[in-house]
């Protein structure tokens, strides 16, 4: 029935001429499109490759690296998927929230509910993380200049007031690109440090294949009985939440694409178009010409994410195994059989290192500082304010202002940080934190994210343009997974508490 209301009739969207390099075949030329991802795979290592792979391995051994192989794949399908929607539209997916599923009235929280949910489920995370660098960085300290393990917890904060410091340095590139070297310094050596450790690649390659440890090994339970307290299936889904970041960083990470030329992105007027957008009817498809000249412009648009999310997840992915895989061999049942925990979060995977040459524990203790800092500098300045913006302008459009965008930077990171400051004096546990944010943000909030993409490609997106099945397939497959494991991972987390 009719509403009365005559909807707007948009001219057939057109895309821009894209960047040569994408039509370009060279591997190099490829490469140098890359770029929010690699920010977002160096902004996200730490807490779940650096502690809870190496973790995974000493506890479990082998037999779930492949914990490691689909939640890259599961968490790369998804963050194609948004990125995918971007380009083509313009739009981030989180301003068609509004349009997808019944509302109150025609704007606000009424109209834009979905996103404002999903926002309020990022920002529930943002300072667990935080305090999670807090206490890691309270250990590394006197472990650094001292030569002792402690935990200086006044100056984890005063790192993190550091970072805090930074919104108001303009550019601080020449620092994030020396922190980068290091942490990818780091990578090389530890990947030198699987094939000097000898592993059984056997073990590897079983490993790939799911499976369900039974029980704690014996000597994890004999003397770790808080480990081994823990429900296997929550131990595992919260190494799952912590690789590679979850919903907190990636609705930020598709929003750095407007700093990028892709698809329609490159458009002078895209804030114009995205207006226009919004004024569309439920049911009405996004106009976007079907010529081939404009067909291929958007796949080549596409493109440029897809080599993004891959080459991101592939090194984070990697990185991941490569510390589990050393946490098998130098840590688990048959090396020295100790676990990374709240007490020893950081000191354990040096031993990495010093197998190949003892000088290398120095480098390691840098790149510790250059990843765990530089990450929390970046989610407090970039990552999170991204986030916090894209998810809450829908329903507070004021958001989107150029001139509001330090007060939204200077709010997030004061929430962030001075939530995280209160959580680490109240003497919260490491393990714990990083336990609740990753089931809750890095899986269970992904999974219901993973359907809305799937929907709204359905719902707006001409069949031309839309995914291809498989990738369809892929996509549903990582929502069940994720979603499922993340109700399985609350429950048993709670139960615990």
């Amino acid at each position: 029935m009719s509403t009365g209301v005559e909807q707007p009739v948009l001219e057939p969207l057109r895309y821009p001429e894209q960047e040569p390099k994408l039509s370009s075949k060279k591997f190099f030329d490829l490469l140098s499109i890359v770029g929010p991802g690699f920010i977002l795979a160096s902004v996200t290592i730490g807490n779940g490759e650096i502690f809870s792979a190496t973790r995974g391995g000493a506890i479990f051994g082998y037999t779930i690296l492949w914990t490691f192989l689909f939640g890259a794949i599961f968490k790369a399908t998804v963050t194609y998927a948004a990125g995918r929607y971007m380009v083509i539209t313009g739009e981030h997916p989180f301003q068609r929230m509004g349009h997808l599923l019944p509302g109150v009235g025609t704007s606000g929280i009424g109209r834009h509910w979905l996103a404002v949910f999903f926002g309020i489920l990022a920002a529930v995370c943002f300072p667990a993380w935080c305090v999670a660098y807090i206490l890691a960085l309270s250990q590394w300290t006197p472990w650094t200049f001292t030569g002792q393990s402690g935990n200086w917890l006044w100056a984890g904060i005063l790192w993190g007031l550091i970072a805090y410091a930074t919104l108001w340095i303009k550019n601080f590139s020449v620092v994030e690109n020396l922190q980068t070297v290091i942490v990818g310094i780091m990578v090389f050596f530890s990947l030198i440090a699987v094939f000097v450790s000898t592993p059984n690649w056997g073990g590897v390659l079983e490993g790939l294949l799911p499976q369900l440890p039974s029980s704690y090994p014996d000597w994890v339970q004999a003397d770790f009985p808080s480990v081994a307290a823990r429900a296997i299936p929550m131990e595992i889904i919260s190494y799952l939440g912590a690789l590679g970041g979850g919903l907190y960083d990636y609705i930020g990470y598709v929003g750095t694409f407007r700093e990028k030329t892709w698809g329609m992105l490159g458009r002078s007027d895209n804030a114009e178009i995205n207006a226009q957008l919004q004024a569309l009817g439920p049911g009405q498809l996004i106009p976007i010409a079907q010529d081939d000249e404009n067909l291929d412009r958007a796949r080549l648009g596409v493109k440029a994410v897809k080599i993004d999310a891959v080459t991101s997840f592939i090194a984070v992915g990697i990185f991941a195994m490569t510390f589990m895989i050393l946490g098998t061999v130098i840590l688990g049942t048959d090396g020295v059989r100790q676990v990374p925990s709240d007490t020893n979060i950081l000191e354990e995977q040096a031993r990495f290192f010093t197998n190949i040459l003892p000088v290398l524990k120095y480098l390691y203790q840098l790149a510790i500082w250059c990843a765990f800092w530089g990450s929390m500098q970046a989610l407090l300045t970039t990552t999170y304010p991204y986030t916090f913006r894209e998810a809450f302008s829908p329903a507070f459009p004021a958001l989107n202002n150029p001139k509001n965008w330090f007060k939204v930077k200077l709010a997030v990171a004061t929430y962030t940080l001075g939530t995280a400051i209160i959580l680490a004096v109240s003497g919260v546990s490491y393990t714990v934190v990083i336990s609740f944010a990753g089931i809750l943000g890095g899986v269970f909030a992904l999974g219901l994210w993973a359907f809305i993409l799937l929907y709204t490609e359905h719902k707006v997106l001409p069949a031309n343009l839309r995914m291809k099945p498989l990738m369809q397939v892929i996509l549903a497959i990582s929502g069940v997974a994720m979603t499922v494991m993340g109700v399985i991972g609350l429950i048993q987390f709670f139960q615990a508490l």
